[in-house]
């Protein structure tokens, strides 16, 4: 097997899930990482046995010449970055959201093609066995799932409940025009289209500031910034295939962690995920009232059985989803056909899906996703 070679640029929280990840996967190097905080990366390199680490990472990536590039930096830089990369013909693995505006996607999308090389974003969630069940389950060959009736769902985290801006992602230059929708909401959007296998065609949404104004840190007295992007974000939603479907996202759940959860009814039964509880699938009938299955590969559908990996009881979770994603990637950059992975085209769409909200909030009426 061909070892790849693959750097990192950006090296905060999310970079380090993305070090751990890699270092899962056979036949893998991990040849230098590129950050602006030259102190903190050093420190890290000397940690975790990684020999070159570059504060340019232009000059990285000239000067390593990686098969593969994670980008795991701030959204605003997430463009940029990846022109840069697929430019040199390198292959990128980028964090979500893939960029500020359909038309940056849409120039990284036509950028790829042009240069030849993949790229993906990093839609984990899609990556849970359970996720990768509920798919198997609605395009079953036997027709047992039926006709999608609705999706609904949310995604709940509670980190922004008090009045303190929590930095790069309240400017709107730098996070985008909404914040709530596309930090977490983006997530629930890839794994519902995912899932369902259609695509969301229109929206109605409406956004909610919880605070106005919010105190920037650092200054005494705190300086107030005027909030331009959402706390709260709540979308109805139709798909190409008819199935409605509504979605709530927020950032400011008191007692909420990570709380996505989805829930899709057909014309036989019903499914319901939470990722909170990532090995478990509830599957709602009439006749049975609701049925708990797990994620062991005794009991998954073929399709998903490669995803969950340890037996019933024995959970696959975040982590695990994480690093499915990254060996999907891989896998194609071997050669392997079949993209079990969010693609730059998907992580274009869920942008495009994110503008028509934004669209819809300003002009308060149903938005179609172009």
């Amino acid at each position: 097997m061909k070892e790849l070679k693959v750097c990192l640029v950006g090296i905060g929280f999310i970079g380090r899930q993305h070090v751990e990840a890699i270092r899962r996967i056979p036949a893998v190097r991990i040849a230098a990482v590129s950050d602006l905080n030259e102190e903190m990366i050093r420190n890290f390199c000397e940690e975790n046995a990684i020999s070159a680490w570059y504060g340019d990472y232009r000059e990285m990536l000239d000067t390593e010449k990686p098969d593969i590039v994670h980008v795991c930096t701030p959204n605003w830089l997430h463009f940029e970055v990846s022109c840069e990369a697929l430019k040199r013909g390198i292959h990128v693995y980028c964090e979500k959201p893939l960029a500020l505006d359909p038309e940056q996607t849409g120039e990284l999308c036509r950028l790829a093609k042009e240069n030849g090389v993949l790229g993906a974003v990093n839609y984990n969630y899609r990556q849970n066995a359970q996720a990768r069940e509920m798919n198997a389950r609605i395009h079953a060959a036997d027709g047992s799932w039926g006709k999608t009736f609705f999706v609904s769902g949310w995604y709940y985290q509670g980190y922004n409940i008090s009045d303190w801006a929590g930095g790069w992602k309240y400017d709107i230059d730098k996070g985008g025009k909404t914040r709530a929708l596309a930090d977490i909401g983006s997530h629930w959007i890839d794994l519902a289209q995912y899932v369902t296998g259609q695509k969301i065609k229109r929206v109605m949404a409406e956004f909610t500031m919880v605070y106005p104004y919010r105190k920037k840190r650092g200054t005494e007295p705190p300086e107030l910034i005027e909030v331009k992007n959402e706390d709260i974000a709540q979308v109805m939603l139709e798909f190409d295939d008819g199935a409605k479907g509504n979605l709530i996202a927020s950032v400011a759940a008191a007692g909420h962690k990570n709380d996505l959860s989805i829930s899709i009814d057909g014309s036989r039964y019903a499914m319901r995920w939470d990722q909170e509880n990532p090995d478990k699938l509830y599957i709602e009938t009439n006749e049975d009232g609701v049925l708990l299955r797990h994620a062991g590969p005794e009991v998954l559908s073929p399709e998903a059985r490669a995803y969950g990996t340890l037996p019933s009881g024995h959970p696959v979770g975040w982590a695990d989803a994480f690093r499915n994603g990254i060996r999907a990637f891989y896998d194609c950059v071997r050669g392997k056909e079949e993209r079990n992975y969010a693609t730059f085209e998907d992580g274009d769409y869920v942008v495009r899906v994110l503008e028509a909200c934004y669209k819809s909030n300003q002009e308060k009426r149903w938005i179609d996703v172009e």
